[in-house]
C-alpha cells in the first residue's frame, strides 16, 4: 500500500511539474517555447489525461495570438522559424503561418519546406508529396517527424514501404508523444496493404499497451478491423484473441461487434461467427445488451445447417435495440432464412403420367403412354443452392451499404 501511495504521489508530482513547465513556457514569448508547451499538452491528450483535451483549443488559440504579436526579428532565430512549421503541421492556424512566412527573409527557409507545408494547409496531396518526398537537410527531429506523419497516407499510395519506414522513424524519435500515437494508427492500414501480418500485430500491441486511453482510440479500432478484414485468414482467431485481451473490456466488445459485421459484409461468415460469439460472451460477462451480437451470430448461420434455428433467433430479436442499418440486415436475413427453409413444392399434376389420346382411325397403331422427361436431381439441387447463395450475397451486400 505504501509503495502504491509513493508511486501515485510521484506520478502526480511529475504531472504537476509538466504543467508548471508548460505554463512557464506559455508566459515566455519565444515561439519555440510556445510550441513546446503546445506539444506537451498534445502528448498528455494522447496518453489519455482527460483534463488536457479541453485545454488544447485554448492553448492553440493562445499560441496563435502570440505568434501574431511576435516581433519580426523573433523569426530570425532558426529554432523559432522551425517551430512555426511544427505548429502548422500539428493543428496550427494556416492563415497566421501564411502571414508570418510572407515576412521571412529570402533563403531563410528552404523553399520546399514552405511549399510543402502550405500544400498541407491547402489539402493539396500531390504538392505535399512532391515537396516532401525528400526532406531538406538538418531539420529538427520533431519537424521531420511531423512531416513524415502528415505525408504518410499520400506517400503510401505510391511507395508504401517508404511510408511505413517513415512512421517507424516517428516511433523511434518521438516516443510517448501524440506523433507516435498517430504513427501507430496510420501504420495499420499500410502494413495490411503490404500483407505484413507480423508488423500489424506489433503495431497493434504497442498501441493497446501504451495509448489505449487516447481519445483517438476509436480510429485505432476502426483501422485495426479494416486491416484484419483485408488480411482475412492470414491472422488466426487465436492471434485476434491475444490482441483483444490487451484492450480494456469496455472496448473489447465493440471491437468484436465491428469485426463481426465487417466479416458478414465481406462474406466471411466463419470469421463473423467467431467474432459474434466472442462479443456475446463479453456481453454476458459485462451484463450488457447482447442483441447486436445475437443478430450477427444468427446472420452468420443463415445458409448453414442451423438456418432454422437462426431464423427463430432473428424473429425474436427486438428491433428497437438495433441501429437502422442492422434492422435492414435483420429483415434481409429473416427473408433469406424463410426462403431457404421452404420445402420445394411439386404439383401432383406435374407428377402424373400424361398420355396421347388414341386416334379414332382404326388402321393406326395406338401410341404408347409418354412419361415426363427424367429430372436430374443432382443438377437441380446444385442450381437451387447457387441461387440461394447468390441471393444471400446480394442481401448482405445491400445491407452493408
Amino acid at each position: 500500500m505504501r509503495v502504491r501511495r509513493y508511486h501515485l504521489v510521484l506520478i502526480l508530482g511529475l504531472l504537476g511539474l509538466m504543467q508548471a513547465q508548460a505554463r512557464a513556457d506559455m508566459l515566455a514569448r519565444e515561439p519555440y517555447l510556445l510550441v513546446r508547451s503546445m506539444r506537451m499538452l498534445q502528448d498528455q491528450v494522447a496518453s489519455g489525461k482527460p483534463e488536457a483535451l479541453p485545454m488544447l483549443n485554448r492553448v492553440l488559440a493562445h499560441v496563435s495570438r502570440q505568434f501574431k504579436e511576435a516581433k519580426p526579428e523573433a523569426w530570425d532565430k532558426p529554432a523559432n522559424a522551425y517551430a512555426l512549421f511544427i505548429y502548422l503541421l500539428n493543428g496550427g492556424n494556416p492563415d497566421v503561418v501564411r502571414g508570418i512566412i510572407a515576412t521571412l527573409k529570402p533563403d531563410q527557409i528552404d523553399p520546399k519546406l514552405i511549399a510543402g507545408s502550405l500544400a498541407y494547409a491547402d489539402g493539396d496531396a500531390l504538392r505535399i508529396v512532391e515537396n516532401f518526398q525528400e526532406l531538406p537537410p538538418n531539420l529538427p527531429a520533431e519537424l521531420n517527424a511531423s512531416i513524415y506523419l502528415v505525408t504518410a497516407s499520400q506517400l503510401a499510395s505510391i511507395d508504401a514501404i517508404t511510408a511505413l519506414k517513415r512512421l517507424d522513424y516517428i516511433r523511434l524519435n518521438a516516443p510517448g508523444t501524440l506523433l507516435e500515437e498517430a504513427a501507430l494508427r496510420r501504420g495499420l492500414s499500410i502494413a495490411a496493404g503490404l500483407g505484413e501480418k507480423d508488423k500489424l500485430l506489433y503495431l497493434s500491441r504497442n498501441y493497446l499497451q501504451r495509448f489505449e486511453r487516447s481519445p483517438y482510440s476509436e480510429d485505432f479500432y476502426r483501422q485495426l478491423v479494416d486491416a484484419l478484414l483485408k488480411l482475412k485468414d492470414k491472422i488466426s482467431e487465436e492471434e485476434i484473441k491475444d490482441l483483444a485481451v490487451l484492450a480494456w473490456p469496455g472496448a473489447r466488445m465493440p471491437f468484436y461487434l465491428r469485426l463481426a459485421r465487417g466479416s458478414i459484409v465481406n462474406g466471411d461468415l466463419v470469421r463473423a461467427r467467431f467474432a459474434a460469439r466472442e462479443a456475446e460472451e463479453l456481453a454476458t460477462a459485462l451484463k450488457a445488451d447482447n442483441t447486436q451480437a445475437r443478430l450477427y451470430l444468427a446472420v452468420s448461420n443463415v445458409g448453414s445447417d442451423e438456418t432454422g434455428e437462426a431464423g427463430r433467433i432473428l424473429s425474436s430479436l427486438p428491433k428497437d435495440r438495433l441501429h437502422g442499418r442492422d434492422v435492414n440486415l435483420l429483415e434481409a436475413a429473416m427473408a433469406m432464412a424463410g426462403k431457404i427453409t421452404e420445402q420445394p413444392r411439386v404439383t401432383s399434376a406435374a407428377m402424373e403420367p400424361q398420355t396421347i389420346p388414341t386416334p379414332e382411325i382404326a388402321t393406326q397403331t395406338p401410341q404408347k403412354t409418354r412419361q415426363p422427361p427424367a429430372v436430374d436431381t443432382e443438377d437441380a439441387m446444385i442450381t437451387e443452392t447457387r441461387k440461394k447463395l447468390d441471393a444471400i450475397d446480394a442481401i448482405l451486400g445491400k445491407a452493408g451499404k
